[in-house]
């Protein structure tokens, strides 16, 4: 029994020349999106805001004593004087992140649009050929006619259509 057990392999690299392609296309955009975020974000730390900030005051006054000296009988005495002030209410944050999340967001956004559209166009490469590889399987099992598969000069499994085209007219030529 041990003789007949099947030898499992997993290899993930099937067609090579394929799938480093694919991956590389991929990673393009991937790299292109984080040097264009990185470079933004760069821009927007080393960009100085020279306009003003715009900040409403708290309605609350808040009490402080600010030292002062006065002097009593020829003697100089320490003293606190009490002070309302209202602090500015700050309606958003001024930390880094708050200020940079909307870039971040914006260019994540658009990063994720220029990739969809990227894997679409990328993607009708390979579903183009599946379809019509799928077509004709399921023409040759019902005993219609064939022809051959035609792919684009940019399409994707071109050996795997030679290989069905070469099924194809070898069948037809057994019918004969």
């Amino acid at each position: 029994m041990s003789s007949e057990k099947k030898k499992f392999r997993i290899r993930y690299i099937i067609d090579k020349e394929f799938q480093l392609a694919f991956l590389l296309h991929n990673s393009i955009i991937l790299i292109l999106g984080v040097l264009v975020t990185l470079g933004v974000l760069y821009w927007v730390n080393e960009t100085k805001y020279e306009g003003g900030a715009v900040f409403k005051l708290r309605q609350d006054p808040i009490k402080v004593y600010q030292k002062g000296f006065e002097e009593v009988n020829g003697v100089e005495v320490e003293k606190f004087i009490e002070k309302e002030i209202f602090l500015p209410d700050y309606d958003h944050k001024l930390d880094r992140f708050h200020i940079q999340v909307n870039a971040i967001v914006v260019l994540s956004s658009l990063f994720l649009v220029i990739l969809a559209i990227f894997t679409i166009f990328n993607s009708h490469r390979m579903a183009g050929p599946i379809h019509n590889i799928k077509k004709s399987i399921n023409r040759l099992l019902a005993g219609e006619k064939v022809e051959r598969i035609r792919l684009r000069k940019t399409d994707e499994f071109k050996d795997l259509a030679e290989a069905l085209n070469k099924l194809i007219e070898e069948r037809i030529e057994n019918k004969k």
